[in-house]
Formats: structure tokens, C-alpha cells, sequence
């Protein structure tokens, strides 16, 4: 019996539900032991059917209603069912829905029990569609989860990377990845990143030939155009892919042409369901990865200056060692002591690698002293020590002009100054000097008693060690003489 056929329906006694029977907003239905028994025009749309396929369905073996074509769904919350066997009132609990030839659909379900004669008869529940706010929410999730990924990769490989794997974790989709065009004349592509269930794509060559790319991944790399496969079981059963997509449950997928840098790719995102890419999911997806062209674009050019970075340094320590190799040589063990002892007091990777990249030039000024004053064996008159000495502000300027980061700079000019003010060349005190300088500082003083000098034979690790110990807190940072004994006592070797 409907709600048109007399008052007699459980839903006609309760008379401050009457103004919603013919809505188009909220659905409501009546269950008595697991079965219902009434229900409104608005629950039979939400749940595209009819009033008459609804009434006498029985939901204790959680199915709630059919398709059209007779193919059950289910509400996939058990709360929902719990409420209607136990009588309890239950309120907000998110239900999906799943259409034979739609896109799931989310109702917000509220139910309550109904009492006649102070005994329960039954349960009425209310159901509100709210699809279009759940997709909003779990796409902003996956819209930040991939900006903050991508946001501090360093490579194109760690931002590709991260996008696969956001769109399967944090989109909630089975299986994701990226195929590049390539110059095969087969016109093989590459998939170079994948996410989610990766054996699916093991062994399986996609491609934008006609005959043989039939797949939405081959043809949207063909047509560039964005492809949609709504239900797999419907698709063109001789296309290559198609045994393997539906052994590895895969119902729709969608990819998605993009550049990336001068690359022409695509994005494609296969999930367990079917009708899951709708329009207005395929038009998210299409903002998504507009964004996600442009962190590419910003991460490729963080990537190019830091390769311009590192082009710079080599062709500096290079001049350096044409001019006194020893030097040369000297700056790389302080540079891999000084990243060492950086990466053990558990500073980021971007302050490790300047850290260590200083250091590699920190004596770039000594190619303007005398090289018979840096080889000479002996006592240094004044004058030959303040021309020593000047390689500080030299290497300062030559580094700065060179428009280096402000570290080099601070490396290079300050790091033979000391705690309590005896260095040079500005007497820096405490904490005057960085942190970077003050590594810097302790891992020169140690290569370079560990190593022969024309004027003195070498000190062994001990004797290097017990200079510093000795200065720590008072010319050296404690914190860092701590943290390179440390590093050398597990087992760093200054000549490795």
C-alpha cells in the first residue's frame, strides 16, 4: 500500500511528516520487521525506481531495493540494517548507493523508531541525498593531499610519484598511473608511474596505435582527448586489455591527457565500481591535473636551478684544483665531514646538501694566495699569514658576485671565526656565527690536523679530536664537536 491509498498507512499517523510526502528533497520510508511497507515519491527517485518496486522489498539480508533492470545494490552501512532489526534510532549515517547504469549515489539516512500503544511497530526513515557533498569533500581532500606532495618534491620522478599514490590513497581510486608518448614507431608507450594494484599493468604494452590501442589509455594519447569507460563488462571485448581489467576487478576508468614539461602523457584512474567517473568527477580530475601541470612546471625549474647549483660549485672547485689541488682536495673531505656531521644533529635534507655544498668551497679564496706561501714548510712571517688570512673575504666576495646563496657567502668569509671572538677575520662571538659556519668550522679544524701540511706532519683522529674536545663551548660549538665524534665513532673515515 502507498501513501496515496488511504490513511491507514503507518506514515498517514504521523501528521507532521504530511508536508513532506511529495518531496523532491527528502525520501522517507516505513519498515515494519525488516520489510517496507510504505514510502514517498521522493525515496523512489532518490533511489531510481518506483514506489511500487520498493514496498514489500525485505532488507534483513541488506539488500534495499533494485535497478531497473533487476540487478540488486545494497546500502553498504550496517548501522542502517541495525536500526531497523533492533528498532534503534540512528541519525547522519552515510549510505552508498550503487545504480546499474549510474554513478553511486550518497544518502545521509536518518531513522526512527515508531510507537503505538507504547510498543514499537516499526521504523520510519528519512533519506537525503548528499552525493554532490561528499564528492566535494573527498575531492579537496585529494586536491591538497597531491599540493602538498608535489609541493615539496625535488624531482619529477618524487612528484609523478606522489600523484599516482594521492589518487589511489587519498582519492580512494583501485589503480592509477602515467604513460609518456614514446618514438616508437609501434607507438608503444611508457607507463612510468604507477599506483594502487601495479601488477595489473605488469607485462600489459599499451599503445596509441589504432589496431592495437583500443584501451582509453592508448586512445587518449591518440585522439588527445579524455576517455571514459564507464562500465568495462560493456566495453569492446577484443580490445587486448580488456581479460585482465575485468580479472583484476577494474569496472570503469577514465584517463586524462597532460603535459608534462614538453612530454606529451596521460593520466589514467581505474576504480572498482561502475558509472564512478561522471562528468562532474571527469571535469575535477581535469582541474586536478591543470594544477598538477603547473607544480610540475615548478619543481622541473627548482630542479634546473638546483642542477645550475651544483654546475656552478663543480666548475668552482675545478678552477680550485687546477690552481693548488691540495686545497681541492681538502675541501671535499670538509664538505663530507661537514654533511655528516649535519645529517647526524638531524637537519633537513635541503640544509644538509647546502651545509655540505659551503663547505665544498669554503677555501675558494686561497687561489689568490702565493702558491709558494701555501707549500712553504715552516713559520709564516705576519705579512704571509694576513695574505693567508685573506682568503676568507676574497672567497667571500667571488662567491657573492657569483650570486650563490647567502651560505656560501657566510661559509666561506666565517669559517675560521670562534666562539669566544679569537677568530678571523671579523671576531664573530657565540651566536654570531651560524650553525652552518660553526659545522664547517670544527670538520676543517679536524681534516686538516688529520692531514700532512708543509709546515707540521699529520695529527691522528685522537689528537684531532682531543683539540676540539678541548675547545667545545669555549672556540667550538659543543653540539657539533659532540656530533663529529660521534659520526667518527661510528665509523666515518676523513679519507673515505
Amino acid at each position: 500500500m502507498t501513501l496515496s491509498e488511504g490513511s491507514s498507512s503507518p506514515l498517514r499517523t504521523l501528521q507532521y511528516l504530511d508536508v513532506f510526502l511529495d518531496s523532491t528533497v527528502i525520501g522517507f520510508a516505513y519498515f515494519e520487521d525488516g520489510v517496507v511497507r510504505d514510502c514517498n515519491e521522493a525515496i523512489a527517485r532518490l533511489l531510481h525506481t518506483s514506489v511500487d518496486r520498493l514496498i514489500g522489498l525485505d532488507v534483513a539480508d541488506a539488500r534495499f531495493a533494485k535497478a531497473n533492470d533487476e540487478t540488486p545494490f545494497y546500502l553498504e552501512n550496517p548501522e542502517v540494517i541495525q536500526s531497523i532489526d533492533e528498532m534503534t534510532a540512528n541519525t547522519d549515517v552515510i549510505v552508498g548507493v550503487n545504480f546499474a547504469n549510474a554513478a553511486r549515489r550518497w544518502l545521509s539516512v536518518d531513522t526512527y523508531p515508531v510507537l503505538e500503544m507504547s510498543e514499537r511497530s516499526g521504523v520510519i526513515a528519512s533519506f537525503f541525498d548528499v552525493t554532490r557533498d561528499i564528492r566535494r569533500e573527498r575531492m579537496l581532500r585529494l586536491f591538497g593531499a597531491v599540493s602538498r606532495t608535489m609541493g615539496i618534491a625535488e624531482s619529477l620522478d618524487e612528484a609523478l610519484s606522489g600523484l599516482v599514490e594521492r589518487l589511489c590513497e587519498d582519492g580512494g581510486y583501485r589503480v592509477a598511473w602515467v604513460s609518456f608518448e614514446t618514438d616508437d614507431p609501434s607507438g608503444r608507450l611508457e607507463v612510468a608511474y604507477r599506483g594502487g594494484a601495479v601488477t595489473y599493468l605488469d607485462g600489459l604494452e599499451l599503445t596509441q596505435s589504432p589496431v592495437t590501442g583500443r584501451g582509453p589509455t592508448g586512445r587518449a594519447m591518440r585522439e588527445q582527448s579524455v576517455q571514459v569507460v564507464h562500465d568495462v563488462a560493456r566495453f569492446d571485448e577484443l580490445s587486448p586489455w580488456h581479460e585482465r581489467t575485468r580479472a583484476f576487478g577494474i569496472d570503469s576508468i577514465v584517463s586524462l591527457p597532460i603535459t608534462i614539461g614538453t612530454r606529451r602523457a596521460v593520466v589514467s584512474v581505474a576504480d572498482h565500481d561502475i558509472y564512478v567517473f561522471d562528468d562532474e568527477t571527469v571535469l575535477e580530475l581535469r582541474s586536478l591535473l591543470a594544477e598538477v601541470e603547473l607544480l610540475v612546471a615548478r619543481v622541473q625549474g627548482v630542479a634546473a636551478i638546483r642542477a645550475s647549483l651544483e654546475g656552478t660549485v663543480a666548475a668552482m672547485t675545478r678552477i680550485t684544483e687546477i690552481r693548488d689541488p691540495y686545497t681541492a682536495d681538502h675541501q671535499m673531505r670538509v664538505s663530507a665531514l661537514s654533511r655528516a656531521i649535519a645529517t647526524w644533529l638531524g637537519l633537513g635534507e635541503d640544509v644538509v646538501d647546502a651545509i655540505a655544498q659551503s663547505a665544498a668551497l669554503h677555501d675558494l679564496g686561497k687561489i689568490a694566495v702565493p702558491a709558494e706561501i701555501l707549500g712553504r714548510p715552516g713559520r709564516l712571517s705576519p705579512l704571509e699569514i694576513e695574505a693567508v688570512e685573506r682568503h676568507c673575504t676574497v672567497g667571500a666576495d667571488v662567491l657573492e658576485q657569483s650570486s650563490l646563496p647567502s651560505v656560501f657567502v657566510d661559509v666561506a668569509r666565517h669559517h675560521h671565526e670562534r666562539l669566544d671572538g679569537s677568530g678571523y677575520p671579523d671576531g664573530l662571538v657565540g651566536e654570531a656565527i651560524s650553525l652552518p659556519v660553526r659545522i664547517v668550522a670544527v670538520a676543517d679544524v679536524v681534516e686538516a690536523m688529520t692531514h700532512h701540511r708543509p709546515h707540521r706532519p699529520r695529527y691522528s683522529i685522537d689528537e684531532a679530536l682531543a683539540e676540539i674536545v678541548a675547545g667545545a663551548g669555549v672556540r667550538y660549538d659543543a653540539g657539533v664537536v659532540e656530533a663529529c665524534g660521534a659520526v667518527l665513532a661510528a665509523g666515518f673515515e676523513i679519507d673515505g
